[in-house]
């Protein structure tokens, strides 16, 4: 059995750990400069990596408040209303992102992905397919489009995004 206490090359902290030392540090941080909003989506990003998921959306809220411009606040804050299940509040949320950088591929394609998660598959396939007008080489977008091409029975459509996304992804 192998021993890894003493061995330089392996840690003993976690990612939780990490995490949990990230957040204590940047709510330090943040009681020094309350109106930073690098700062408030910094500490909603390790909340989300967390799980976290409400804290991120009252940090990301935050943030939004101070920067309303920013499109990554609130393609994250989509992000984990997702995952607390308000896919409303995610669409909600990725479109404001779209709204306000038209060509944030990644916005598409979580809007598509919360949308395909709340029963819209044709407004999901719609966004997936502008990810893929931005970019084209991106394979995750083709993926998710094969997915919901397949649920809506397009078989070979999906077949071939299927094979798209394995030659894309290498």
């Amino acid at each position: 059995m192998y021993n890894w206490r003493g061995d330089p090359n392996l840690s003993a902290t976690g990612d939780r750990d990490y995490l949990g030392g990230l957040i204590l540090h940047l709510t330090d941080e943040i009681s020094r400069l309350p109106d930073d909003a690098a700062l408030r989506f910094r500490r909603g990003g390790a909340h989300l990596d967390a799980g976290g998921f409400e804290d991120a959306v009252r940090d990301y809220t935050a943030a939004a408040e101070l920067s309303p411009r920013d499109a990554a606040i609130f393609n994250n804050r989509g992000l984990a209303r997702r995952f607390l299940g308000d896919f409303a509040g995610a669409i909600q949320d990725y479109s404001r992102a779209i709204a306000l950088d038209p060509a944030y591929r990644d916005a598409y394609l979580n809007r598509g992905v919360a949308r395909a998660d709340g029963g819209d598959l044709e407004g999901a396939l719609a966004d997936f397919t502008s990810a893929i007008d931005l970019d084209p080489n991106f394979w995750l977008t083709y993926a998710q489009r094969g997915l919901a091409l397949w649920a809506l029975g397009r078989r070979k459509e999906a077949e071939a995004d299927y094979a798209k996304a394995a030659k894309l992804r290498g």
